[in-house]
């Protein structure tokens, strides 16, 4: 593979020896299919530093862009991205004149840092089903966001070399106004403008080179066998080209994964990040993690109240509420959230047994008999020997509707709006709060934002941080809140004494 600033080079082109900025702006500023894997040397602490700043941005666009925004409205969302995108130095402009002469050698560590933290996730990431499903996904979105940034030069010269079959259309300006009214998807609508403007840049392209959506739903023009294609709509093709490829690679990631993780310099990290990534966790849990205080027996049902996640209170009030047992897919979500919490294998057996044996059919028999193996199978001590991990955010909005009898996923999600808000009158939250979950919800599907947002109405001050990622998080969050508030508390107290005293 030839050298980082080699590849800079030739993608740029020989104007880019000029230190003059206008010379950079048909650059692509490393945007990249990644064909091709990284040959260069880095460090161990490097290689766990990309790999963990790339993932935090992924974690951050999925936390904004909600469960499924499209990717017309990718491009809008980079702003509020744009923070951690800078902090991981994920993110190339365009050089002013302050800055052209270092452009190139910004590109270079750029592409590197990029590639290689790219690599790593897909090595992570190309297990399973749901860890595919969610890295592509999210790299799509990123593709999208960069993609918009590159000039109009850039864009064009990036289409070009994407491979895909098509050439610029060149027609009459009357050819061109009817290809702008026979297609509602050249219209480009601007805040505040009573009118649409019409795209004028159309591209022409074999028609099996489309996505069928863009077809079905008139985003470009079919005639004759040719599609004309608004250049607003060229994003939405190389998007589709970007995860078709990036889909293809991670079969073949997977097939040199054993290798990867047989490394023992690097297969330990992978493996955590197999195990933790969906939830934002790049470390083997510790101690040093833990807030100070675990879920018991004894506590409970205070702790069920004041610092259980939604998803999990509903399925502990909704199982006593209807005294039935909760069906699989509830106890396989709520069964290793109370795990990780600090719930004991005796704990766990104790509580399980009360709760299912308040359904009238099953009895202490029929709970050893058909219960009791999936609470042994959760903390290793049947089945595999692994144990179970709790499910994350992105795992839990993705369950499947609920049917009759059933309770599972996410409320924000899978809840109807009218129970929803009776749910959430019930939980003494806020008016205020119930409105903007519902307009999160109503606009955008943003439902880990939502759940932000009912946790900092429970917890008064807090700004949210650390919560959104897993049910595990949000518990977490919330003991710790609590710890830092009795803190301040008892030092309010000991004020008071030594004030009295002194006076």
């Amino acid at each position: 593979m030839r050298s980082a600033r080699e590849s800079t080079a030739s993608a740029t082109g020989k104007a880019l020896a000029s230190n003059s900025p206008g010379a950079y702006q048909a650059d692509d500023l490393g945007l990249s299919f990644y064909g091709d894997a990284p040959n260069v040397e880095v460090s161990i602490r490097d290689f766990e530093e990309y790999t963990r700043d790339r993932l935090k941005v992924l974690h951050t666009i999925d936390r904004i862009c909600g469960f499924n925004t499209p990717l017309h409205a990718i491009g809008e969302l980079r702003p509020r991205v744009a923070k951690e995108l800078a902090d991981s130095r994920l993110t190339l402009a365009y050089p002013l004149a302050s800055n052209a002469s270092v452009f190139l050698d910004q590109k270079v560590e750029f592409v590197r840092r990029d590639s290689i933290s790219h690599f790593a996730l897909r090595l992570a990431f190309c297990k399973s089903r749901e860890s595919r499903e969610w890295f592509l996904r999210q790299e799509q979105r990123l593709f999208v966001m960069r993609f918009e940034t590159l000039s109009t030069d850039a864009r064009e010269a990036f289409f070009a070399a994407s491979g895909v079959r098509c050439k610029k259309f060149e027609g009459t300006a009357t050819q061109l106004e009817e290809l702008q009214l026979a297609t509602p998807g050249a219209k480009i609508w601007k805040e505040g403008a009573g009118r649409p403007e019409y795209d004028r840049v159309f591209y022409e392209m074999p028609f099996f080179e489309v996505s069928p959506n863009l077809i079905s739903t008139r985003r470009v023009l079919l005639r004759g066998g040719v599609a004309y294609v608004p250049s607003s709509e060229v994003k939405m093709i190389l998007a589709k080209l970007f995860k078709d490829r990036l889909t293809t690679t991670l079969d073949v990631a997977f097939r040199g994964l054993p290798t990867a993780l047989a490394d023992p310099r690097v297969g330990g990290f992978l493996r955590d990040l197999q195990e933790y990534g969906m939830q934002l966790l790049v470390a083997p849990k510790s101690n040093t993690d833990n807030p100070g205080d675990q879920l018991t027996l004894e506590n409970f049902e205070a702790y069920s109240v004041r610092s259980f996640p939604p998803c999990m209170r509903r399925l502990v009030e909704k199982q006593r509420e209807t005294k039935k047992h909760l069906k699989h897919a509830g106890r396989l979500q709520l069964r290793p959230f109370l795990k990780d919490c600090g719930f004991t294998f005796e704990a766990s057996l104790a509580w399980w047994k009360q709760e299912i044996c308040r359904d009238a059919e099953v009895d202490t028999t029929s709970f050893e008999k058909n219960y009791a193996y999936d609470i042994e199978h959760a903390y290793g001590k049947k089945g595999h020997l692994q144990g179970q991990n709790c499910f994350g955010c992105p795992k839990i909005i993705g369950f499947p509707g609920e049917a009759a009898g059933q309770a599972h996923g996410c409320p924000f999600r899978h809840m109807e709006t009218p129970t929803l808000n009776q749910l959430l009158h019930r939980w003494h939250v806020p008016e205020e709060t119930a409105q903007e979950i519902s307009n999160l919800i109503t606009h955008g599907k943003h439902f880990q934002l939502a759940c932000i947002e009912y946790f900092k109405a429970q917890h008064p001050g807090h700004t949210g941080d650390g919560v959104g990622n897993t049910p595990n998080d949000f518990f977490k969050e919330s003991l710790r809140h609590y710890v830092k508030k009795e803190q301040e508390n008892e030092k309010q107290r000991d004020g008071k004494q030594q004030l009295a005293l002194a006076t």
